[in-house]
């Protein structure tokens, strides 16, 4: 399947669902988040005018204008598509404890002249990923379509369905549902078997100024009998209650989160806040106790210490964050988008460094759980010898890679494992060693220390961060450095607190560069062992998170602000309207564009070198980098999807405005960069 980007995510414990932004649904993961496609396409189209006398326009085309968001502080998703006087809205809502879909349909003429027509969705799906061998039937007793193969079926349902057309999808079979949307006609046959698909959908005639709504269930499930049985469940209680319930739990998650700012410095009455509701049928069907009155609690600024952009990515950003984590307890690196590997090596696996960096902004808002899920995984996981593998399965099956041990293993991705784990227990007070994690971190001790050059003090060959270079580098070298201060204390082995100080040292004095008068780290050496003085914003990785340099030392606070330097001279470039960073010098990758990944990296560092200058009485100098950091913070959300999810890259191979949203370690890391500018923003 070609590459589809979506703009919005919605889900649950294990279902994550991909939007487009003119209310495709792209993908649909389950029963796992890293689990094989079902869908090739769920399409919305309207045919406009009477069957065989009208014209049939799919959502995405330039016949509709489109808006798409989030309503209010909940993970429900508005799409609105507009044609002249015909006015098109879908809501859309993942059940919390089944894998059902529901779709609010709403049709609308704002007009002063009648209009007719029908409202439809193509849909081509590929039950457990397979296209052959599919059945698709309608049950006409109880008003529902049921497709499957083997132990996956999909059972569609809801007063949406008021019409069917089953068909083959292949171009040369007369009976494709495309061709009968495209005559307005749709046969309501019976049964079709193959390379399925089928329509669905409803006929409508509207007065001028009149509405009408429908709701279309899509249900997931490992059998016939259990799709259908959900179906009956979400259709007998209905959408008021899924979307209520909905807007209660997503408002009480965020709780936590905002307790989190509280104690950075925001203001103990701040609320989730959310745009007022839009008028008509939405917020009349809102208007009902508790929701209208969470949806309600805001439009109120954050705090005069945060701005209110800042504020509204932040809380997003939380309410996304759950939805890549699978109940495996790791987490996608964000939801697979390229599942050929057309346009990159696909997103749809979970990095433990990613892991490590996904957990640290979760575990900075409040939210324990996600850490202690993801070192249960990480336990269960470890390779016999020590180490994790570049990436993984969601189920700890290692995924596709090519970055392979001893010499070409992603080396970073043990190293965070440790930094994480030291994190958590840090921030816990009950958060304690097992015996379990002590072995886990002894074993991945030892592994690290055998990587470890005798001569130099830093690891042999490893692949770097960005799954490109070969050699031994400072962002990999200060992720061990911070895995081994974790064992030494953890699994009181001095050995390791020794090794760490002569890896810091080595890095210190093989990676550190002088010019003009400023000291600052270079990406470290090749394969052949030969120096390697390329400026990479993966170099900050030693001031935050790893920490392998102590600001409290003269010396190395030096280098730390001779880093921040060196990376704006030559990574920093103007970016709608603001700076931000490039991964390295020489980035081919994409054109060698700006990254939301380093770009918040960099305003992190900032922050924790302005944190330490502000200490020492130096506050100018931290008050500029702090203003700095909040610029990156912004600047990112230039290319977060228009529903404000952001991604990993700031442009796609194409010109395409993002790529690879929602990504876990950005916003994670924009979760972490918030809480501290609003803290040093309230000092």
């Amino acid at each position: 399947m070609p590459v589809y980007l979506p703009t919005s995510i919605i889900g649950n414990s294990n279902n994550l669902v991909t939007l487009g932004g003119s209310g495709e649904v792209m993908a649909w993961f389950y029963p796992h988040k890293d689990a094989f496609q079902h869908i090739t396409a769920c399409l919305p189209c309207v045919y406009f005018g009477h069957g065989q006398q009208g014209q049939l326009h799919f959502s995405f085309e330039p016949h509709f204008s489109r808006e798409q968001s989030y309503v209010g502080d909940s993970n429900i998703l508005r799409t609105s598509l507009k044609s002249g006087d015909f006015e098109l809205e879908f809501e859309d809502v993942m059940l919390e404890e089944f894998p059902v879909l529901a779709r609010r349909v709403r049709v609308s003429n704002a007009g002063t002249e009648p209009w007719n027509g029908g409202i439809y969705h193509l849909n081509h799906w590929k039950m457990g990923g397979h296209h052959e061998g599919n059945g698709v039937r309608f049950d006409s007793k109880e008003g529902m379509l049921v497709q499957n193969h083997r132990e996956y079926a999909l059972a569609v349902g809801g007063d949406a369905v008021q019409g069917h057309h089953l068909g083959k999808a292949g171009a040369n079979w007369n009976n494709n549902a495309r061709y009968a949307m495209q005559r307005g006609v749709l046969s309501s046959n019976e049964l079709e078997i193959g390379d399925v698909n089928f329509a669905v959908g409803f006929y409508v005639d509207l007065s001028p100024g009149e509405t009408q709504e429908r709701t279309l269930y899509f249900s997931l499930g490992q059998s016939e009998s259990s799709a259908a049985n959900v179906l009956a469940v979400a259709r007998t209680r209905g959408f008021e209650h899924y979307f209520d319930e909905r807007v209660r739990l997503d408002y009480a998650f965020l709780e936590r989160g905002l307790n989190a700012l509280k104690g950075a410095g925001l203001a103990p009455n701040s609320k989730p806040a959310s745009g007022q509701m839009k008028k008509g049928a939405s917020s009349t069907r809102a208007a009902k106790g508790a929701t209208c009155a969470l949806l309600e609690e805001g439009a109120r600024p954050a705090h005069a210490h945060l701005d209110a952009e800042l504020f509204a990515a932040y809380k997003r950003s939380l309410l996304a964050l759950p939805l890549l984590n699978g109940e495996e307890g790791a987490a996608v690196a964000a939801p697979e988008f390229d599942p050929e590997f057309i346009s990159c090596g696909g997103y749809g696996y979970h990095w433990p460094r990613d892991g490590g960096e996904y957990v640290s902004g979760l575990l900075d808002a409040g939210y324990a759980e996600f850490a202690r899920g993801f070192f249960e995984w990480c336990a269960r996981h470890q390779d016999p010898r020590g180490l994790w593998h570049q990436r993984y399965h969601l189920n700890g099956q290692v995924g596709p890679n090519w970055c392979l041990p001893p010499d070409t293993l992603q080396i970073d991705e043990v190293g965070a494992v440790g930094w994480a784990f030291g994190k958590t227990l840090a921030a816990l007070p009950d958060f304690e060693a097992s015996d379990e994690s002590k072995r886990m971190l002894q074993r991945s001790s030892d592994y690290l220390s055998s990587r470890l050059d005798q001569k130099t003090g830093v690891h042999l060959n490893a692949f770097d961060t960005w799954e490109t270079f070969i050699g031994s580098f400072t962002y990999s070298n200060a992720a061990i450095y911070a895995h081994l201060q974790t064992a030494a204390s953890v699994c009181e082995e001095p050995r390791y607190a020794t090794s760490a100080a002569r890896l810091k040292e080595g890095v210190l004095k093989h990676f550190t560069r002088e010019s003009n008068g400023a000291r600052f780290l270079v990406r470290g050496f090749k394969a052949d062992g030969s120096p390697d003085d390329t400026i990479d914003s993966a170099n900050l990785g030693a001031i935050e998170p790893f920490g392998l340099l102590d600001l409290s030392d003269d010396d190395e606070l030096q280098v730390a602000l001779g880093t921040l330097q060196i990376i704006t001279e030559k990574l920093e470039v103007p970016w709608q309207g603001g700076r931000a960073i490039r991964r390295f010098e020489g980035d081919e990758y994409v054109g060698g564009v700006p990254a939301c990944v380093n770009t918040l990296w960099m305003a992190r560092c900032c922050l924790h070198v302005g944190e330490e200058l502000m200490r020492r009485g130096r506050n100018p100098e931290a008050s500029e980098l702090i203003e700095r950091a909040e610029g990156f913070l912004k600047v990112v959300l230039k290319r977060a999807t228009p529903t404000g999810l952001l991604p990993e890259l700031m442009q796609g191979p194409e010109g395409q405005t993002f790529w690879a949203a929602p990504h876990g370690w950005a916003m994670a890391s924009f979760v972490s960069g918030v809480l501290k500018l609003a803290r040093l923003r309230s000092e």
